[in-house]
């Protein structure tokens, strides 16, 4: 099988480094708050899931670099309300996700399928309770947090079911990578395949978790419901390309919103950014229509219905404010919103855990 190339290497008018791009303030109106245990959780994650990080990078430089990144954060940002005693493991579930995409993307550009395979096997095992072996540090950390998940959703066995459906899912579009597929995809197919591969499924489902409510009878009855959901999917696509292309360009990474307009629509980069930008504030104003259609109707007399769509709120503009503030995106712990920016080269965690290596 010939090496496959990612579709960015080849895209024309692709920015070479040191080039400039304006980044416009997307002008998103949805205001994120933070869950009130948030920094005490944080800090517990930080020892707590250390070890695992450490173990896959073997790099004290790398760990540190990752740990800077805040991703539980994200977890108090997108789950405000969750419930006191399911906050812990909600954002340590962010931990998990971040981390399980870091895993297979290093994996993603290489012709041989069988690393790809036999992590995701690993996974899949931990998904069913199997403890992975000690060389897959990663699924390890899946196995050891979804025990107290399960437990909690007893009551709810449909959640669980739908909840792990839904990791299992993404684990296998993860193992069979997109980048194959960008030089075809147009928008609407990347959305949609984008919404498993990107997280859509397994953020919205740990909502439910989250709030300890089971939305799948109104999910299945109600299209309001369905398009809230899908809308707070598509805030984290899309808001979430709009800020990290910048890293993307360097390490040619092909799967981001802005090569397909590029590509599709045949736009250089700084008017894909423009056009991106407009595409986050049109998602989320399709979001408010589709909540306001929703507490106006039927279901909206339900208060679980109304909690679950008031969080899913707080996926789009959590996920809007993570981005700002995370390192994972910017090399700095200001908050950036917009304004002109530099396409320089950044290392990522495996280029540091590389160079620590052979520091040694």
């Amino acid at each position: 099988m010939p090496e496959p190339t990612p579709f960015a290497q080849t895209l024309a008018r692709m920015p070479e480094l040191g080039s400039k791009v304006h980044l416009p303030d997307p002008g998103l109106t949805l205001k994120p708050t933070w869950h009130p245990q948030n920094d005490a959780i944080e800090a517990r994650l930080a020892v707590d899931d250390r070890p695992y990080v450490l173990a896959h990078f073997r790099s004290e430089k790398a760990t540190a670099a990752y740990l800077g990144q805040r991703v539980p954060a994200y977890g108090g940002l997108c789950y405000p309300h969750a419930k006191a005693d399911r906050i812990y493991s909600v954002m340590r579930m962010m931990n998990a996700g971040t981390l399980m995409d870091d895993a297979f993307t290093p994996l993603e550009l290489s012709a041989d399928q069988r690393p790809r395979d036999e992590l995701l096997r690993h996974y899949l095992d931990a998904l069913e309770g199997i403890l992975p072996p000690a060389s897959a540090p990663l699924p390890r950390l899946l196995f050891d947090t979804l025990p107290p998940i399960q437990a909690q959703l007893a009551q709810k066995p449909r959640v669980w079911e739908r909840m792990k459906a839904g990791i299992r899912s993404q684990l296998v579009r993860m193992a069979d990578p997109l980048a194959y597929q960008m030089d075809t995809l147009t928008l609407d197919g990347y959305m949609d395949l984008r919404r498993d591969n990107a997280f859509g499924e397994y953020l919205t489902m740990l909502t439910e978790y989250a709030l300890d409510v089971d939305m799948t009878d109104a999910l299945a009855e109600d299209a309001s419901l369905r398009a809230v959901r899908t809308a707070a999917m598509d805030a984290v696509i899309l808001v979430n390309d709009f800020f990290s292309f910048r890293k993307e360009v360097p390490a040619r990474d092909s799967l981001n919103a802005m090569w397909v307009l590029m590509r599709e629509e045949g736009r250089d980069l700084q008017q894909a950014v423009y056009r991106l930008a407009a595409l986050c504030a049109r998602n989320e104003q399709a979001l408010i229509r589709s909540r306001d259609e929703v507490l106006a109707g039927p279901l909206g007399q339900r208060p679980d219905v109304r909690a679950y769509v008031r969080e899913l709120e707080y996926i789009s503009s959590g996920n809007a404010e993570w981005c700002v503030i995370t390192r994972r995106y910017h090399l700095s712990d200001q908050r950036f919103v917009s304004g002109e920016v530099t396409i320089a080269a950044a290392p990522t965690l495996d280029d540091i855990a590389a160079a620590d290596a052979r520091a040694a």
